[in-house]
C-alpha cells in the first residue's frame, strides 16, 4: 500500500498515513480552529450563565438629614430643648436575586440591613429578609422577617415616608415588619387590577398564661396583658390598582410590634385610597392620599384581693390625608401631609396631630435633596417643632 508522509501540529510531528485516510485528516485540520472557538465560546457562556445565577443584585441607600427639633414640654418639671442631629432615615444594604428551578418557578431571596452612616450603633439590623418561591401564574411564598401585609396597604400615600415625619412617629400603629412570618402573594387575578397577600407570624413560644407586664412593687401590685403568648398573628390584604386609583383593605390579628410573642395590640384594621392625578388625565403630576384606620390594644389588669382590676384600653383611631405634586419639567416637586391619631396606644385623651410641608429636588434618578418643616403635637405631653434638610442617594 503506497504511503506519505504527513505531518500537523497536534496529531504529531511526522506520522506515516495511509492514503486512504487522507481526506479524513484533511477535513480535521480544516475543523480544528473553528471548533476551537465554538467550544470556547461555549465555556464562556455556560460561565457566565453560572455567574449570573450566583451572582446576587446589590441595592441600597443612604438617606441622611440635619434636623433642628424644638421641643415645648406641657409638664412643669420639664425643661424645653432645641436640638440639632444628623439623622440617618432607613439607609440600607442589601442583596437580592433569583434562580430558576423550573420551567415555571423561581426561587428568590433577599437580605435586607439597616445600616447607620452617621454613628456605629446597631448597624446591620435585620430589614426584609426571606427565601421563597415564584411561580409564573400562582403566586409566591416567602418565609423569613417581612413588612406585614397591613403596612404594606399604606402604598404610597405616606408621603414623608422614613423620615420624622413617617406615620408611625404621628402615632399610627400597624407599621411592622414581623419575625418568623410565612407569606403567599397573589398575583393580579385574571380579568381585575385586584391582587391578594396573606402572611401569618408564628410564634416560637409554647408557655401558656399571660404576659407580666411589671412585676409587683410595694404596695404596687403586679401587672399582666391579657394575652396568651404562644399565639400566631394573621396579617392580609386586598387591594385594586389599575388607571391612578388605588384602594386597599387591610386587616392584623396579633402581629405584635417586631416580634409577635409581645405585641400589646389586639387587631388592626386600613382603609386607603391614592389616586395619581395625571394617570387619570385631570391634573398632570399630582397624587393624592388618604388613609383611615382603627386599633384595639389588649387591656392591662392587675390582682387585687384576689379580684381581677382591668385598665381598659380605648379604640386608637387615626386618619391621613397626604398630597405631592411635581412641577412641571423642573426637578421639583412639593408635598404635604396632615395625620390625626386619638387615644394613641389605647390610652384616653392621648391624642396626635402631625402637619407637615416638604420640597423634594430631583438632581438624577439616583440622587434627591430634601427640605421640609412641620410640627408634631402630642396633647398633654409635648409638642415638636422640626426643620430639616438632607440627601437622599439610592443604588
Amino acid at each position: 500500500m503506497a504511503r506519505y508522509i504527513y505531518g500537523f501540529e497536534g496529531i504529531g510531528p511526522c506520522h506515516y498515513i495511509s492514503n486512504d485516510l487522507r481526506p479524513f485528516i484533511t477535513q480535521i485540520v480544516k475543523w480544528r480552529y473553528p471548533l476551537k472557538k465554538l467550544l470556547l465560546a461555549t465555556a464562556v457562556a455556560a460561565l457566565s450563565v453560572s455567574a449570573a445565577h450566583a451572582a446576587p443584585t446589590v441595592y441600597g441607600k443612604a438617606f441622611l438629614t440635619l434636623d433642628y427639633v424644638s421641643t415645648d414640654y406641657d409638664a412643669a418639671n420639664k425643661t424645653d430643648e432645641d436640638t440639632f442631629k444628623l439623622n440617618s432615615n432607613a439607609s440600607r444594604i442589601g442583596f437580592k436575586g433569583d434562580d430558576d428551578l423550573t420551567d415555571t418557578t423561581k426561587l428568590i431571596y433577599q437580605l435586607e440591613y439597616q445600616i447607620n452612616p452617621d454613628d456605629d450603633s446597631q448597624q446591620f439590623r435585620s430589614r426584609n429578609t426571606y427565601v421563597g418561591l415564584a411561580h409564573n401564574t400562582l403566586g409566591t411564598v416567602l418565609a423569613g422577617r417581612h413588612d406585614t401585609p397591613l403596612k404594606l396597604a399604606q402604598n404610597k400615600v405616606d408621603v414623608f415616608n422614613d423620615s420624622l415625619f413617617d406615620i408611625k412617629n404621628a402615632g399610627v400603629s400597624g407599621e411592622y415588619r414581623a419575625n418568623n412570618m410565612v407569606a403567599y402573594q397573589s398575583p393580579v387575578i385574571v380579568g381585575m387590577p385586584v391582587s391578594f397577600m396573606a402572611a401569618t407570624a408564628l410564634s416560637e413560644t409554647d408557655a401558656d398564661g399571660d404576659i407580666l407586664v411589671s412585676a409587683a412593687s410595694g404596695t404596687k401590685p403586679a401587672v399582666y396583658r391579657d394575652r396568651k403568648v404562644k399565639d400566631n398573628g394573621y396579617s392580609a390584604l386586598l387591594a385594586y390598582d389599575k388607571n391612578g386609583v388605588y384602594l386597599a383593605g387591610a386587616y392584623d390579628k396579633d402581629m405584635g410590634a417586631n416580634n409577635v410573642n409581645t405585641g400589646v395590640i389586639d387587631n388592626t384594621w386600613r382603609l386607603v385610597a391614592g389616586l395619581d392625578m395625571g394617570k387619570m388625565n385631570m391634573v398632570s403630576g399630582l397624587t393624592l392620599g388618604a388613609l383611615y384606620q382603627q386599633s384595639q390594644y389588649y387591656d392591662n389588669y392587675s390582682i387585687v384581693n384576689n379580684n381581677r382590676v382591668n385598665k381598659a384600653s380605648e379604640d386608637e383611631k387615626s386618619w391621613l390625608i397626604s398630597g405631592k405634586y411635581k412641577v412641571g419639567a423642573t426637578p421639583w416637586a412639593v408635598k404635604a401631609q396632615y395625620v390625626n391619631t386619638t387615644d394613641e396606644k389605647g390610652v384616653k385623651d392621648a391624642d396626635v396631630n402631625e402637619i407637615a410641608v416638604g420640597g423634594e429636588y430631583a438632581f438624577n434618578k439616583a440622587t434627591t435633596g430634601h427640605i421640609y418643616a412641620g410640627q408634631i403635637s402630642r396633647d398633654n405631653n409635648k409638642d415638636d417643632l422640626i426643620v430639616g434638610t438632607g440627601i437622599e442617594y439610592k443604588f
